[in-house]
Order: structure tokens, then C-alpha cells, then sequence
């Protein structure tokens, strides 16, 4: 962080413009109490909303009716290079309120225009490319999103042949993410847009990218050495304002949805065979890629059979249509047609996805309220130490169940005008942990109360 800023969380407004369907343009940049903006990585595009103070009458002489664009500015001191500058739609006049008969408080909802352009149009094509280059024309394409914003997207291998059967944009690119493969091999793709610009990653990738930010959680509010009178504010950007651990990993949640174990069928249609594949979270774990080396979990035995709870696969059975000879798509290829195109990758990690894709969203997680910058985004890795109970959250005293690297999955600018602070509330998840669970004997589920007689009668 650079030194001309005055305090955490200090940004400035440079500009707030809204342009209304009858053609004038509306300054509210001095008149703006509150902005927030909604990041998530499983979204496709932003989302907020703006609160102004009306002092003449803006939304009956504009009109403002929820049929308008907006031009937003918003910057950090001393890091311009990540100035929010982006044009959303005003999609809805949320409240009015009157403190006075001079002047009305409007709250007015606002998404990405990308988001608008989807809804109202649709994909009827055939793609002969690799996919990333078919989700970058997407996006691209004048008929179709239009985007403008920079572009995030990680090269794919293999070239497919697909068809977008009148979908809409964002529905058949989330399609291709679950089909998609990546050079290096990962398959978890997934579509979505922070304030940086429009992603279409592995989060296998992600994950490997390096951390932003580290953040300790303990006091705050600390001064500088050498000027005790002074804030230290790097320290207020490493100390969460806040924070809690929202949800520890359900049991029962995760047998359902297969994030322990499931299979799949897999029904060749072109040689009329069929495959079953098993996922097993303990065996396949080293196999993926993870945040730490340790599950979440613990393999011990819980029944007399020896079995884990991740021996279960029919908790959750998938049946998956291929059409593959092996290496190709076999669909598109005929006696004319020597070209070969690669088969559809959904069925090969299916499996291993949705687990990967419950982890992060049901698995460990925290919430951090934190002094803003605008180089935190939805989609970017942090550090974060949490401190044992007692402890002050150095050395020994780190919990090593929950500190460690994790992956911002959500994440809500809020900007206060009146006070002039940058606020972040953000959800943290990490799929494993750093400190391997202790096995200190067996763990056999109970059947029955201890004691308990089972009488059988005739």
C-alpha cells in the first residue's frame, strides 16, 4: 500500500453519472450516501446498489423508472492501476423515502449490462474450436454479450464441436465449463465477474495463484512504533475489523450431494456399453488439487466392515450419456470426415467436480469485514491466522485447523459517502487443512442405545 493514503479503508468517488431513457444525464456524484457492490464467484456478472439523497426532484424530472445506465468511478489513493470504471444498468427503483418535504433517500438496484444482454438474447450456433476461444467470441460477439471488460480466460485443450441449441449466452457457457479442459488437465472450470474484469478459470488454477493479502485476526486499532500517536495502517489492513467462522463442513449435507462419495453410469451411445465410476474423497484426495494437504475429514473406520465415509457411493448416482470411441467425438466423425474432434470431458471428472464444488460451498468458510482496497475481488486467494482460544494469534498459538490460504468466494464492496470508508464483507473457504486430524482409536457409529436389548418377536 502506498504512502499517500491517510487511513484504512480511504477511497474517493470520482464519478456517478446516470443516464436516463429520456436522454438527460444526471450528476449525483455530491449527492450519493452509499454504494455497494456483489461479487460471487459462482455469478456471472456484478450486482449492487446506490443510495442518494433527492434534494430536487430527480426521479420525476429525469424520470428515473429503473430503464437507465449509470457510469461509475471509484479509486483507492496510491493504487490507480485498480480504479473501479464501469457503466452498469439501473435495473430498479428499490424505495423512496422522505426525512423531509424537501428531499427523498432513493435506493436504485443496478447489474452489469453483460447480464441485461444475456437475458435477451440467444445462442443458436455450431462451434468448431477449442473452448476458450468459443467463450471469448461469446463475449465478444455484437449479437450476443458484448463485453468490452477485460478478459480472464484460461486456454483449453482439445477441439471440440458443439452446438448452442437457442440458449441463452451465459446458460451455454456455463454448459461448456463443465465440459471444459484445461492444458494443465483440471477440469473445474467456472464462469463469473468481479470488479477486475469477466473470468473463465479452473479453480484448480486459482487456487495455485498466489495469495494477495494476509490477514491477522486479534486487535485492532494499533499505532505506529515510531509515532505513537500515528495509526499504523498497514496493521488496519491486516486486522479484519471482524470476523466468524460461519459454517464447518455438514455431515449429512455432504453424503447428499456427494462430495464424499458417488458414481456415475456411463452409457456409450455409439458402441451401446457402459462404464461405472466410483469417487472416493479419502482415496481420490491426493489426486486433486487442494489448498492444503489434509482432508476435512477423517477416514476412520465406522462400522465393523471397516468402511469410511467415503465407502458409500450409491449416497449419490449419476447416469451420463458419451459418445466417444475413447480419444474422440464420434458423433461428428464419419467416413468422409477424417478430422478428429475431442469428446466431451463432463462424464471423465464429473464427479470429482461436484465434490470440489461443495467444498467450496459448503465446506469450511469464514466471514471478514475488512478496511477496503479495490485489490481485493471475489475469485483471489488470502492468508488468514486465526488464533487458538486464548491465544494471541502468533507462533504456536495459530489454529491449525482453520488458518492457512484461502479462496474469497463472495465478497460486498460497501462504500459510506458521509464517513468516507471503504468497508469489505467477505466469505473465505478453503477445501482442506493444514494439520492432519488425529486417529486416536476407532470411531464405530452407534446402532441403538448402549445396552440396548433388541428383542425379535414372531
Amino acid at each position: 500500500m502506498e504512502t499517500d493514503i491517510q487511513y484504512a479503508g480511504e477511497f474517493f468517488l470520482k464519478e456517478l453519472k446516470v443516464y436516463t431513457s429520456s436522454g438527460k444525464v444526471l450528476d449525483l456524484t455530491d449527492m450519493v450516501q452509499g454504494i455497494e457492490i456483489w461479487e460471487d464467484i459462482f455469478s456471472t456478472s456484478l450486482s449492487g446498489n446506490i443510495v442518494f439523497l433527492d434534494l430536487s426532484n430527480l426521479t420525476k424530472n429525469g424520470p428515473i423508472i429503473g430503464q437507465e445506465h449509470m457510469s461509475l468511478k471509484l479509486g483507492t489513493p496510491g493504487l490507480k492501476d485498480f480504479d473501479i470504471d464501469a457503466v452498469f444498468n439501473i435495473n430498479k427503483v428499490n424505495s423512496k423515502q422522505s426525512s423531509n418535504p424537501n428531499s427523498e433517500v432513493i435506493s436504485l438496484s443496478f447489474v452489469s449490462p453483460e447480464l441485461m444482454r444475456n437475458e435477451r438474447t440467444r445462442v443458436s450456433k455450431s462451434y468448431t474450436d477449442t473452448i476458450s476461444n468459443i467463450v471469448t467470441d461469446v463475449l465478444r460477439d455484437k449479437r450476443y454479450i458484448n463485453s468490452t471488460k477485460r478478459l480472464f480466460i484460461e486456454n483449453t485443450s482439445g477441439i471440440r464441436k458443439v452446438i448452442s441449441p437457442n440458449n441463452h449466452p451465459f446458460t451455454f457457457l456455463c454448459t461448456l465449463a463443465t465440459e471444459s479442459k484445461s492444458i494443465s488437465g483440471s477440469q473445474n472450470f467456472v464462469l463469473f465477474e468481479n470488479t477486475k474484469g469477466i473470468h473463465f478459470k479452473s479453480i484448480d488454477s486459482i487456487l495455485n495463484t498466489d495469495t494477495i493479502a494476509d490477514y491477522f485476526i486479534g486487535d485492532v486499532g494499533l499505532n505506529s512504533k515510531e509515532n505513537p500517536k500515528v495509526r499504523d495502517i498497514k496493521k488496519d489492513y491486516e486486522r479484519p475489523i471482524n470476523s466468524t467462522i460461519t459454517q464447518n463442513t455438514d455431515l449429512l449435507l455432504n453424503t447428499m450431494g456427494g462430495m464424499l462419495s458417488s458414481k456415475i453410469i456411463k452409457y456409450n451411445i455409439y458402441n451401446k456399453s457402459y462404464e461405472t465410476s466410483h469417487y472416493n474423497y479419502f482415496e481420490d484426495f491426493e489426486g486433486n488439487n487442494t489448498i492444503d494437504s489434509n482432508p476435512v475429514y477423517n477416514d476412520n473406520p465406522i462400522d465393523v466392515s471397516g468402511n469410511s465415509i467415503s465407502s458409500f457411493s450409491d449416497a449419490k448416482i449419476h447416469l451420463h450419456p458419451v459418445t466417444s470411441n475413447g480419444a474422440n467425438d464420434i458423433q461428428h466423425t464419419n467416413s468422409t470426415n477424417s478430422y478428429s474432434y475431442a469428446p466431451a470431458g463432463t462424464a471423465n471428472k464429473f464427479l470429482q467436480r461436484q465434490s470440489k464444488l461443495l467444498e467450496l460451498s459448503a465446506g469450511i468458510s469464514a466471514t471478514l469485514q475488512i478496511n477496503g482496497n479495490n485489490t481485493v475481488a471475489c475469485g483471489e486467494t488470502i492468508n488468514v491466522q486465526f488464533p487458538t482460544v486464548g491465544g494471541q494469534g502468533e507462533g504456536d498459538d495459530v489454529d491449525g485447523y482453520y488458518s492457512g490460504k484461502f479462496l474469497i468466494t463472495k465478497l460486498k464492496h460497501q462504500f459510506d459517502l458521509p464517513n468516507k470508508r471503504h468497508i469489505i464483507q467477505m466469505t473465505v473457504t478453503k477445501d482442506s487443512i493444514s494439520t492432519k486430524l488425529p486417529i486416536d482409536g476407532e470411531s464405530i457409529e452407534p446402532f441403538g442405545g448402549a445396552g440396548d436389548k433388541i428383542e425379535v418377536t414372531t
